[in-house]
């Protein structure tokens, strides 16, 4: 009896403790036409924020911030940005960093961007959004007791401006290409293809490398009009480590070396790259994870930016440096992905047996 009461406490804690876990709280802050707007999001009850009335010159998301309680692996904020009448269709869903009961995700000058100097056609338009923690099996979904936080605004066609549904977009599918080099890692390169309307198709993160460096991109573009003229095409990326939120790390930038007319379409334009960058793990600590931060910047003629980010906010790309840098490597990795496994033991026997390592 006692054993089956025992069992029964333990039980109803374990289920207790599981129950514990949520989502408490959440924030966002952002900025309409430069004012800075705090939206708190109750578990229910939240309506629209309808901001109709005004035309949107500029609206920013700037920060969220959630509170969770129990234990709680992972917060992705899910976002959709559409015009009234047309479907909620979640466009992106981000990852955000943890302090303890605290997940936050800051976002740069350059990010966060909804409405960028007012370049979309006349239309209300959403942007809408919920939380989700321990995603998978267990999900614990915190979006106004089923319905989706939304921004109410309004656009008018103003011309100008950044943003990839304004006078410039992503030609189509497969519309830019992104080449990253490196040594000691699995590959020598990686390729990495980008979809007109935000997708990503990627092979996988480069992990453990000794050098690593932007080889070169391919970026494909439509202009509204023939007379819309561009100056300048170029990557921009930064790194920092993982962990950081990298807003103090000032963006660097590669630039196109080659036009030429895409699919004989008058409005299309390729733009390639082809200057490899510095080796980006220069002055990097061994051993420690960072991240590649990359989106493609367009000026026209006219002196408007437009940021083209593959995953609408940002890309990133983690990897580890394993030799180069400024640190201790991990010792005992012979093959450089950053970990003592069963393939550096494979390597070492074939180094014993043949007098020296595969592919020397």
């Amino acid at each position: 009896m006692k054993k089956t009461l025992l069992t029964l406490v333990l039980t109803m804690a374990a289920i207790a403790g599981a129950m514990a876990q949520s989502i408490t709280s959440a924030t966002i802050i952002y900025t309409f036409n430069g004012e800075q707007k705090r939206l708190v999001c109750p578990a229910s009850g939240l309506d629209d924020v309808d901001l109709s009335g005004t035309v949107a010159e500029n609206f920013k998301i700037n920060s969220v911030l959630v509170e969770t309680s129990g234990d709680i692996r992972n917060v992705k904020i899910a976002i959709a940005d559409y015009k009234s009448g047309d479907d909620d269709v979640e466009i992106e869903n981000a990852p955000l960093s943890q302090r303890d009961n605290t997940w936050y995700l800051t976002l740069g000058d350059n990010e966060g961007w909804i409405v960028k100097d007012n370049n979309r056609s006349t239309a209300t338009r959403y942007f809408s959004f919920y939380f989700v923690a321990n995603e998978g099996n267990d999900s614990i979904p915190y979006n106004n007791g089923g319905n989706k936080y939304s921004i109410r605004f309004k656009t008018e066609d103003k011309g100008g401006g950044g943003g990839q549904s304004g006078n410039i977009s992503f030609y189509d599918t497969n519309t830019a290409a992104l080449t990253l080099s490196m040594t000691g890692g699995k590959e020598s390169n990686i390729n990495y293809m980008y979809n007109g309307d935000g997708t990503r198709n990627i092979s996988y993160n480069p992990g453990g490398v000794s050098s690593l460096q932007i080889s070169d991109f391919t970026l494909r573009l439509k202009r509204a009009s023939a007379d819309l003229e561009i100056e300048s095409v170029s990557v921009q990326y930064k790194v920092y480590e993982e962990g950081s939120d990298g807003q103090d790390v000032q963006w660097n930038r590669m630039e196109f070396t080659e036009q030429e007319d895409e699919g004989g379409d008058i409005l299309a334009k390729k733009y390639v790259g082809t200057r490899a960058t510095q080796d980006l793990t220069k002055g990097l600590k061994q051993g420690t994870t960072y991240v590649l931060e990359v989106m493609y910047q367009v000026v026209d003629k006219s002196g408007n930016y437009y940021f083209f980010k593959p995953s609408s906010w940002y890309s990133q790309y983690r990897f580890s440096v394993n030799g180069g840098g400024s640190g201790e490597g991990v010792r005992g990795d012979l093959n450089g992905d950053g970990e003592v496994s069963m393939p550096d033991v494979m390597f070492l026997i074939q180094r014993i047996l043949n007098g020296k390592f595969p592919d020397e």
